[in-house]
Formats: structure tokens, sequence, C-alpha cells
């Protein structure tokens, strides 16, 4: 699976996949330092519940389930990440500050 950050977006390819072992191929096309957080929710993306007061997701709200995370991708740089996904519904998303609210946010569906 390739996982794309660039200027507040995130693209997945695909973005459905069979239960298991998974390997994200995350790629930071900038212009800047991102992260990479990956919650199991029932939420979709654009709905995860933020922080008072800011513009960031309040990690650890009820509704995520922490599944794995890079931080400090540089621009330019290519990461693999291998991890152990069960079914139901995900998000992937930057958690940097206006990051999140600039659409640097994305679904994954992984079935049985």
């Amino acid at each position: 699976m390739v996982v794309v950050e660039h200027d507040y977006g995130i693209t997945l390819s695909p973005s459905s996949v069979r239960a298991g072992l998974v390997t994200l191929h995350v790629e930071n096309n900038g212009p800047s330092t991102h992260e990479l957080l990956i919650d199991k929710s029932v939420l979709e993306p654009e709905a995860l519940p933020l922080r008072v007061n800011t513009v960031q997701i309040e990690e650890g709200s009820p509704a995520l389930t922490k599944v794995a995370s890079l931080v400090e991708i540089r621009l330019n740089s290519t990461h693999d990440m291998t991890i152990r996904l069960t079914p139901g519904h995900y998000v992937l998303f930057c958690n940097l500050e206006g990051h999140y609210l600039g659409g640097m946010h994305v679904s994954l569906q992984v079935k049985e």
C-alpha cells in the first residue's frame, strides 16, 4: 500500500485491503515535515474529535484506537512500515498543528 503525504493532503492506494500484515510505503512529497497516525475508528476522517481550543485531533479520545504512527517524516523521504490490521474502518491523518483541518486525512477499509 502506498501512502503519499503532500501539501495538506494524503493519498492512499489502494483504499481497501485484506486483514493481516500490511506494509505501508509512506512518502512525504512536502513541502514540510509531516507525521502519519493510523487509528481504528467508526468515525469518518473529516469527523475526528478536536482538542479543546486547538486545531489538532484529540488523540486520547475513546472514539480512536491508536494502531501505529510515524513521526517527523521529513520532506522528500520515504518510510516502510509493516503492521497487522484487523477488519474494520481506519483513519490515517497528520496531526501537526493545522494539517488535519487543512485536509490531511483519509479512510482505509480493512476486509476479512
